[in-house]
């Protein structure tokens, strides 16, 4: 029977390597606590990831070639369909948070003569008659993934791109699935006709979602074992140091002030799921500022003032940004092996096998990189990681829900399909083995492509918005040129009795080499004229510039009113300096 004394030290060497399960993490271990500035550093190693952010950067340039012809030249990633319309928000009333700019409209395929045949109705309705019954799940199993209908809806039509996988309710999601059946209400939306960008949402609606899918990230605590209970197995076991590390954290716990540090704060789960939400956040932020209308010019480009207020103030949003760009290209890697016989189907032989070759030079590339993240570490905890696990997924299963109270429509569809892309990469991640057969539904995979693609554009955005910060803050030398030598006197030529100088003389009465009292005199009064009539015009144009002043604060009171971004006052009032005078 092991002593108390023995249990009490075993607790406490438990707490520098409980986070981490074992000694041979020890290289690829990665930093807790929440980054500050000093952190964004191009060698520092991201919070709860394996790579630095110069690694990460290093990576997303080089596959963003491969990744922008996977999702902008393929009809398999360029189309999405989902349930943008009929769908009501299940927490509360959201009729009064509808956004009427037409920036946030969603331009939806209409005709099915937009999309490929084999994803129409037409096709997948075939599915629900009577010659080609939808299969169960352990009929499936039994035929195969390549002929689960036995050729019922012909020897050309390839049987997996129309059967998905006949669990709605998977236990494993981690997202609310979209429907894909023909009979379920759903558009096919193009993905590329519907940039994610800045469509003046804001106001109330935006806040109750971030502020509801922020509280998601309150877990609750399961009940402490009871201290120093005996422990099966050998000295040194996992078992003994998690027990161990429980014991302790009782014992913590039970004496700490309220407002003391809990060891709860420190959970690497609990700080991977706030992380992928803040990634996420800052993500759409970055999309936002990049891709910003200027409501003045009607132009679309960066807004460095929106980039300096959203993220450079809070380097924690860039740094969790890089770790799910970490977490969502470890579970595209993961799927290397899936994609060797998966089969991408858009009714186009040809397109189908160029959306392969795509795809797998895509996934090679992504894996033939370094590690970046280790999904081993987490829910190692054999006494809450079962409990930990299900409240982790039931969180983010609402935080998918949540989405479908976004009163903007284009937000909505870019919220929808990131949610279920961070959901399917945790199911990758959390659920199956390496090299293991992963049943995804063609949503699914659409989503987690388009989500690494977003948040690599959010990378590379990042770096432009450095660029011209950095430019901003630069003070401005102004070069003095270096004195000029005085042009040689011209002599003085006779004058003429002709009325009108030549063209020479007048250049030399202008740089004062010939210049007598009356031109002189004329010279000052053309200066004088000049100021008196600069003066009258200013007040004559005093009354209009008010106007436009007058006019262009209405309408920042406008924007105001409506909750829109409110845009930057373009006039400022300057008292003239001695020197102006």
């Amino acid at each position: 029977m092991r002593t108390a004394s023995h249990a009490f030290y075993l607790a406490v060497f438990s707490l520098f390597v409980s986070s981490h399960a074992s000694s041979n993490h020890e290289a690829t271990k990665s930093k807790s606590g929440s980054p500050n500035i000093c952190a964004i550093e191009p060698n520092a190693i991201v919070s709860d990831a394996c790579a630095s952010y110069e690694t990460l950067d290093s990576i997303n340039a080089a596959l963003t070639p491969s990744i922008e012809a996977v999702t902008k030249t393929t009809d398999f990633f360029a189309y999405y369909r989902l349930n943008l319309y009929n769908r009501v928000c299940p927490f509360w009333n959201d009729a009064n948070s509808m956004c009427g700019n037409r920036a946030c409209a969603v331009d939806t395929l209409d005709s099915e003569e937009d999309i490929p045949l084999v994803w129409r109705a037409e096709e997948l309705s075939k599915l629900e008659g009577p010659k080609a019954a939808h299969p169960g799940r352990e009929l499936q199993k039994e035929r195969g993934t390549e002929r689960p209908l036995q050729g019922t809806l012909g020897e050309d039509v390839g049987e997996s791109c129309v059967v998905e996988y006949d669990d709605e309710c998977d236990e494993r999601d981690y997202c609310v699935p979209e429907d894909e059946r023909a009979s379920a209400k759903g558009d096919y939306v193009s993905l590329v006709d519907n940039p994610e960008r800045f469509t003046g949402y804001a106001g109330e609606g935006a806040h109750m979602v971030w502020d509801a899918i922020y509280k998601e990230n309150c877990f609750t605590t399961p009940d402490p074992k009871p201290m120093f209970q005996k422990v099966k197995g050998g000295s040194g076991s996992l078992s003994d140091i998690f027990q161990a590390a429980s014991d302790l954290r009782s014992v913590l716990r039970a004496n700490a002030p309220a407002t003391a540090f809990t060891p709860e704060d420190d959970c690497l789960e609990k700080r991977v799921f706030y992380r992928v939400i803040s990634g996420m956040h800052a993500s759409i932020s970055t999309h936002l500022c990049h891709d910003y209308l200027n409501q003045t010019t009607g132009m679309w480009g960066p807004n460095l003032h929106c980039y300096k207020e959203r993220l450079e103030s809070h380097p924690e949003r860039i740094s969790n940004l890089y770790f799910n760009y970490a977490l969502v290209l470890r579970a595209l890697t993961k799927l290397k092996s899936c994609f060797q016989t998966y089969t991408f189907c858009s009714g186009d032989a040809y397109q189908d096998a160029d959306t392969k070759t795509k795809v797998l030079k895509l996934v090679d590339q992504a894996a033939s990189g370094p590690a970046i993240f280790d999904e081993k570490l987490m829910f190692q905890d054999p006494a809450v990681a079962g409990d930990l696990k299900e409240d982790f997924r039931n969180r983010f299963r609402n935080v998918s829900r949540l989405m479908d109270c976004v009163g903007c429509d284009k937000c909505r569809l870019w919220g929808k399909l990131q949610t279920v892309g961070y959901g399917t990469a945790l199911k990758i991640l959390f659920e199956f083995e390496e090299d293991g057969d992963v049943p995804l539904k063609r949503t699914e995979l659409v989503a987690l492509v388009n989500t690494l693609a977003r948040i690599g554009s959010s990378l590379r955005s990042i770096g432009e918005f450095r660029g011209m910060s950095a430019a901003a803050a630069k003070p401005q030398v102004s070069v003095i040129p270096p004195p000029s030598k005085a042009p040689p006197k011209q002599p003085k030529k006779k004058v003429t009795h002709n009325p009108l100088p030549e063209d020479d003389e007048f250049d030399d009465a202008l740089n004062g080499t010939s210049e007598s009292i009356a031109d002189a005199f004329r010279d000052e009064f053309e200066l004088v004229f000049k100021a008196f009539r600069f003066v009258i015009r200013s007040w004559m144009d005093l009354p209009r510039k008010m106007f436009h002043i007058l006019l262009f604060e209405a309408s920042r009171l406008w924007q105001y009113w409506l909750g829109l971004e409110v845009q930057e006052r373009e006039w400022h009032l300057k008292v003239p300096t001695r020197d102006e005078l």
